[in-house]
């Protein structure tokens, strides 16, 4: 059996055997283009309890002549990554990053009659290889596999890179579809089989066949014109993806991997030239043909050595892409976020709620200590609780959730509702809670995470009593019972309360939020209980307190 590989049943990523969490961060785009600029970061990334760096692995650099490659700096990461006992998830830059293909060697771009670019329907070209080109896609791929080689030759014994990502949130932009010679020929052909089976099964519903028993061709295709145009391009797009990926597997058998960029609502704030890296609800203002789930089902069918498609997520509701592709994926991980603290508040939600094998904040390398706070807090929990998170997800006994001071969560677990909301008593503006309930058996949970509050109670709606609530502290890598909670750190024993930022004056009245614990392990036991059914409980808890 593999060391890396995707868990089929379950989901999870396994490393050397194991079921591995990802507490990652990835790279600027040109951070992992200098060993001598990335070696001081080493340290700092390992401090913030980072387990996993993702950073490029760019094209231009990796074979600057044609048939000449140079992994140099592929070497120098892995040392670095070994030296601080990190792990890396590399990402091959080849074809296309965010919908161009500015990261190909300069005699693929000073080539255009071998290695033709897409172009728009006025003809006029745009910066994106074309994946209807055998040339395109042989050059891409001969790449690909020489770099999968070299990690093979140099890294099966340590085995510090545990995945691959295969191209950058590829797609077109600038038009909905490709309208140069080969893509028009393209156009004009059949549907491929699977996919005419894929259509007339309903798996995309704007989308629709002729009414004849004949094999379709795409042009014949009805129903929403972008989104006919968007398929087409998913199509090609993964099967220029699966010929490179395949290419590769066949040198290094290790899981693959594409991300995409996302068709979501761009806020305000976001709508500049220079922001442009996400978003959008046209194809062709977002990636047309890039790995979104309601084109899923042609990825999966043309790319099957792509083991899950994988969300990059800056704004808007996290939890509709999550759900998106939690939903059209076995695995689910989230390879870009914002590394703020909103960004880092949707982790627990991703892990906890929706199953996760991991989240990747993006450029860690640009933010100072203070920034990173928020991260170097969850990643502590997270590592802390990896082990009981990973098999809590297999049998749905882990909640994620984020609230805010306008909103409550109902969270089931076990015979116990619980309600979350955000803790409220601040001046401070922060107005969010995040974290996940574990539970560890049927009466015993683990609270963690930062600024919120659970109250519980039975599935029915009665009160239940706090039988113990021990604070949890992290040494070592480890959990220790610190402090037993109670009075002000319970509400009177009613709820617990996770610390927020420090103390502040509210109403005239100090809140003692610097007392109040990061993690807590609690025990609750009904109040209406017979006398002999509460010392059962008792007893349990106590045998959980003492392992």
């Amino acid at each position: 059996m593999k060391d890396h590989r995707i868990d089929t049943t379950t989901g999870q990523l396994v490393v050397n055997g194991e079921p591995y969490l990802i507490r990652g961060i990835e790279l600027h785009n040109s951070t992992s283009s200098s060993a001598e600029y990335l070696q001081p970061l080493w340290e700092r990334i390992a401090d913030a309890g980072v387990n996993t760096v993702l950073a490029p692995v760019s094209w231009e650099l990796v074979e600057p002549h044609e048939g000449q490659f140079d992994f140099t700096l592929v070497d120098a990461m892995l040392s670095g990554a070994r030296e601080h006992r990190l792990k890396l998830v590399l990402l091959w830059f080849g074809s296309w990053k965010n919908g161009s293909s500015s990261y190909t060697p300069a005699w693929v771009k000073l080539n255009p009659s071998r290695f033709p670019l897409q172009t728009d329907e006025t003809g006029t070209p745009l910066d994106n290889l074309s994946p209807f080109s055998a040339a395109n896609r042989e050059a891409d791929a001969t790449a690909f596999a020489a770099f999968m080689e070299h990690l093979a030759r140099v890294d099966s014994h340590d085995k510090t890179v545990i995945m691959v990502q295969v191209e950058n949130e590829v797609g077109l932009l600038g038009a909905s579809r490709s309208h140069g010679a080969d893509a028009a020929a393209a156009w004009e052909a059949s549907v491929p089989a699977p996919l005419v089976d894929a259509l007339r099964a309903g798996a995309f519903p704007h989308v629709r066949t002729p009414d004849t028993p004949s094999t379709p061709t795409w042009d014949s295709l009805t129903g929403d014109a972008d989104r006919t145009a968007e398929l087409f391009m998913a199509w090609h797009y993964a099967a220029h993806v699966q010929h490179v990926a395949a290419a590769g597997q066949e040198r290094y058998d290790i899981p693959l991997f594409v991300n995409a960029w996302l068709d979501s609502i761009v806020p305000a704030e976001f709508r500049s030239e220079d922001a442009a890296f996400a978003g959008g609800q046209t194809p062709g203002v977002f990636p047309s043909g890039g790995p979104l789930p309601h084109v899923s089902a042609a990825w999966k069918l043309a790319a099957p050595s792509i083991a899950f498609l994988a969300p990059d997520v800056y704004f808007g509701d996290f939890e509709v892409p999550l759900k998106g592709y939690a939903d059209t994926n076995t695995t689910l991980f989230v390879p870009e976020m914002r590394a703020d603290s909103h960004g880092v508040s949707h982790s627990f939600l991703a892990i906890g709620k929706y199953g996760a094998i991991g989240v990747s904040p993006f450029g860690f390398d640009s933010l100072n200590d203070d920034d990173t706070l928020d991260l170097r807090r969850t990643y502590a929990q997270l590592a802390a609780l990896e082990k009981d998170i990973l098999t809590a997800q297999t049998q749905d006994r882990v909640r994620g959730f984020r609230v805010s001071d306008r909103e409550e969560e109902t969270l089931t677990l076990g015979p116990y509702e619980f309600v979350v909301k955000a803790s409220t008593a601040r001046s401070d503006g922060e107005t969010v809670g995040y974290g996940l309930l574990l539970q560890s058996d049927e009466h015993t949970f683990i609270a963690a995470g930062h600024n919120f509050t659970v109250a519980p109670r039975t599935r029915g709606g009665q009160p239940v009593g706090l039988l113990q609530a021990d604070e949890l502290v992290i040494r070592n890598g480890a959990l220790i019972p610190r402090r037993r909670l109670n009075g002000d750190e319970t509400s009177a024993g009613t709820r617990i309360r996770i610390a927020g930022n420090p103390a502040r004056i509210h109403g005239g009245f100090i809140f003692a939020t610097q007392t109040l614990p990061g993690l807590v392990r609690f025990s609750l036991y009904y109040r209406a209980k017979s006398h002999e059914a509460v010392e059962r409980i008792g007893r349990r808890s106590m045998a959980a307190d003492r392992g």
